[in-house]
């Protein structure tokens, strides 16, 4: 019973540290994400339900390297009930992920950002810095608008021929998308599985303790 014990709390406690590793990256690629999103924006509530996600993932493996480290069947079973609470929440968000195209909404968000220019002057000066593009299509989008091409379109906003970027911002933006698609994915597949590892090993954990301490009161 003590060996099988031990190797539970063993088992827990490596796995906390994992949810708290990886509810940190979630929190930390969401904070990058957040300062180049557009408020309102269906990036930016997504960004921010993830900050939130990361934030209680955290939470809740503090809360289960307490209750490993004290045996206490109350946070066991709280440390229990907060995981079914992450997995809903995680399963729901994946479903979610799976059946929504971020690709063609980040699509969109551009596009409405670039019809209204002169309201979205720095959004999309950044936005060219952030993803070395310019203008929609590319550096022409200015030229044929009868504007100068401005310095966000230049590496280190230098204005020398061979520091233009040539590619346009639309093209970066949904690439950009995608690629945040893939790694969000596989991060929150990961997060599943060791939530689910995690729920097992504590829930053992809980009914061993109620066991030992129903046979310490006979």
């Amino acid at each position: 019973m003590a060996c099988r014990t031990s190797f539970l709390k063993a088992v827990l406690i490596v796995l906390n540290v994992l949810l708290s590793l990886i509810g940190v990256t979630l929190i930390a690629l969401s904070v990058y994400e957040l300062n180049s999103s557009t408020p309102g924006t269906f990036e930016h509530i997504a960004i921010v339900v993830q900050i939130f996600v990361g934030t209680f993932v955290v939470l809740t493996s503090f809360l289960g390297c307490f209750a490993t480290a004290r045996v206490s069947l109350g946070l066991v079973w709280s440390y229990v009930i907060c995981l079914l609470i992450l997995l809903c929440l995680q399963i729901y968000i994946i479903a979610a992920a799976h059946s929504t195209d971020y690709v063609e909404r980040s699509k969109k968000d551009f596009l409405a950002t670039w019809a209204d220019q002169r309201a979205n002057v720095e959004r999309i000066s950044l936005l060219e810095q952030k993803y070395s593009c310019c203008g929609e299509l590319g550096a022409h989008d200015y030229i044929l608008m009868g504007r100068g091409i401005p310095l966000s379109c230049y590496k280190d906003q230098e204005r020398r021929e061979n520091t233009l970027f040539s590619g346009g911002c639309l093209q970066a933006v949904q690439a950009h998308a995608t690629d945040n698609v893939a790694i969000g994915l596989i991060i929150k597949w990961l997060l599943l599985l060791v939530e689910f590892a995690a729920l097992g090993a504590a829930t053992h954990l809980g009914i061993t303790v109620r066991n030992k301490l129903r046979r310490e009161r006979f």
